[in-house]
């Protein structure tokens, strides 16, 4: 297949695609007609990806391909997950990404890395690219961090931020759904927000960063901040179900969250607007489409 390809014709690398964004990435980039390849850690997927383990030396790892762009979509994502392990998750997401953007850089390869609207502090809306990172999470702490450690690379380093990125199906939102039309109650988040992005939009927005090599920052989210239990209230009424199902709580009352909850996660997306005429998608039309059919 190589043999076949122009000489000038980029060869897109995914880590880690077999995540929820990187695996709507390598879609796009190969439905488009690009040359993708992805990665994974897992060994039962060798056979359709590339093995790449961010625990496992990825500073001597060498790229079977000759790439010319990587994004980096790989790492432990969940909160919570960081937060009760924060030694393993760094290791992973700040020791292993920044060891493999350094290989990545230094073979002449463009780097896209994922980032999020947790490396603030929620406390003011629409922050800017340029806005000095203020993490409060453990997550949000390592995404800030690694953004330091690579940002060193100049031109060669693009840095996307996205905030809340949902599935086409989210499966929290199919629960609710699922029980609020067999009459059960729902308990949503009364004081956790979100401004989500479809992950097809995700998709989209790192194509088109990648297909230009343009370096800096870049950011993503919907129109507003929305909370849970506004989400769940728009559903019920494009269900037509009754709204006395949704019985809210706070999220001290979850036992999941133990640390600050932002107030706001909107980011400013002026240069996704500006330079590829991409606008922040509407937060209740995010919402509704999973109610398409």
């Amino acid at each position: 297949m190589i043999a076949l390809m122009q000489e000038d014709e980029p060869v897109y690398l995914v880590v880690g695609s077999d995540s929820l964004i990187g695996g709507a990435l390598l879609r796009r980039l190969r439905y488009a007609g690009q040359h993708a390849v992805g990665t994974t850690r897992r060994q039962t997927q060798v056979e359709h990806s590339i093995y790449l383990d961010l625990v496992e030396g990825p500073d001597k790892w060498e790229p079977p391909l000759p790439v010319t762009v990587a994004i980096v979509c790989a790492g432990v994502t969940r909160l919570q997950a960081c937060e009760s392990d924060p030694v393993m998750s760094a290791t992973i997401n700040v020791e292993g990404v920044s060891a493999l953007v350094t290989n990545l850089v230094s073979r002449g390869i463009f780097v896209i890395y994922l980032s999020t609207n947790q490396v603030f502090d929620g406390s003011k809306p629409f922050r800017a690219a340029t806005d000095p990172p203020s993490p409060q999470s453990e997550y949000g702490r390592q995404k800030a961090e690694t953004e330091r450690r690579i940002l060193r690379f100049g031109n060669s380093i693009a840095i996307v931020r996205f905030s809340k990125v949902l599935e086409v199906q989210p499966p929290l939102f199919l629960t609710w759904i699922k029980a609020m039309r067999k009459g059960n109650e729902i308990h949503p988040f009364s004081d956790m927000v979100m401004a989500p992005v479809p992950v097809e939009l995700a998709a989209e927005a790192l194509h088109c960063v990648a297909r230009v090599r343009s370096p800096g920052f870049f950011q993503m989210s919907a129109d507003k901040d929305i909370t849970y239990e506004q989400a769940a209230r728009h559903l019920a009424g494009g269900l037509g179900t009754d709204e006395d199902l949704i019985q809210p709580i706070r999220t001290a009352e979850s036992g999941f969250f133990t640390g600050p909850i932002p107030l706001h996660t909107t980011l400013d997306a002026n240069r996704f607007r500006n330079q590829f005429g991409m606008v922040p998608p509407d937060a209740w039309s995010v919402v509704e489409s999973v109610l398409e059919p």
